[in-house]
């Protein structure tokens, strides 16, 4: 009774700071996670393609989705969130806080293309030109940490009942800029620094990566808020890393991604 009542109590602070349901602009990448609740996805922009339909611009060629601090934009981008908080007074407002996922996915469609790249150089190029992006030194590999989180707050059951790992890691790189922090979580975190790999673990060329990052001003709204939505966040978050199928050409939108 009580693992049952500490679990319900963990599942109601969690509830309380993050969206009801998996964000469904992701999903087709693979990825499942429940963003903190004040967080908005940014619509994708439309074109008309050579038959005159309207389709989505992928994240990665939006502007309207790409992060204003980044004039040429950031690589692999897959999703944008937008804040709404309250002010003084009560009413709605945008919020300064940002939230961005990105990943190497296009780098593996790209590759399967006959494109010259290299998907496993995705999480030093996009922390090189993030740094870049805000004007400051990229820190060194030294400096990223390693953070290991429990999924869902430690009560984790795997579908089916199979020996999935229990916990995510991520490698934490932190930089800041004009009073203004830039968190970026990058996943699976660098095998490097999780203490010991996993035999049964995809070699590196093998595997997709993905980067969560939280733009956190200095004066942002309801700051305690703001870091227990990400806390959940991260330990809701399930990610498929095998690289999937490319049985076609696409439009790096992920709706064929083939998982």
């Amino acid at each position: 009774m009580q693992a049952s009542a500490e679990y319900f109590d963990y599942l109601g602070k969690a509830q309380s700071v993050l969206v009801a349901s998996d964000d469904d602009s992701v999903t087709s990448f693979g990825v499942q996670m429940r963003v903190p609740s004040r967080f908005r996805v940014i619509p994708s922009t439309t074109r008309r393609n050579r038959d005159g339909e309207e389709v989505a611009v992928p994240a990665d060629q939006d502007r309207a989705r790409q992060p204003r601090f980044a004039r040429s934009g950031l690589p692999g981008l897959l999703g944008s969130w937008y804040s709404v908080v309250r002010n003084d007074s009560g009413k709605k407002i945008r919020g300064s806080s940002r939230m961005y996922l990105f990943g190497n996915y296009q780098r593996y469609r790209d590759r399967a293309d006959g494109i010259n790249v290299d998907p496993q150089a995705f999480f030093e190029d996009l922390v090189n030109e993030l740094a870049d992006a805000v004007g400051v030194a990229a820190p060194g590999e030294a400096e990223w940490q390693y953070e290991k989180v429990e999924k869902i707050g430690g009560y984790y059951i795997a579908a089916g009942g199979s020996s999935e790992v229990r916990d995510n890691h991520f490698t934490l790189v932190k930089m800041e800029s004009r009073g203004t922090e830039y968190r970026l979580y990058l996943y699976p975190a660098r095998r490097s620094t999780t203490g010991g790999e996993v035999e049964d673990a995809p070699a590196p060329d093998e595997e997709l990566q993905f980067a969560l990052l939280f733009v956190v001003p200095r004066k942002v709204v309801a700051p305690a808020r703001l870091e227990s939505g990400i806390k959940y966040c991260l330990e809701w978050f399930e990610a498929v890393t095998d690289v999937p199928s490319f049985d076609g050409p696409g439009d790096g939108g992920g709706s064929d991604v083939g998982f």
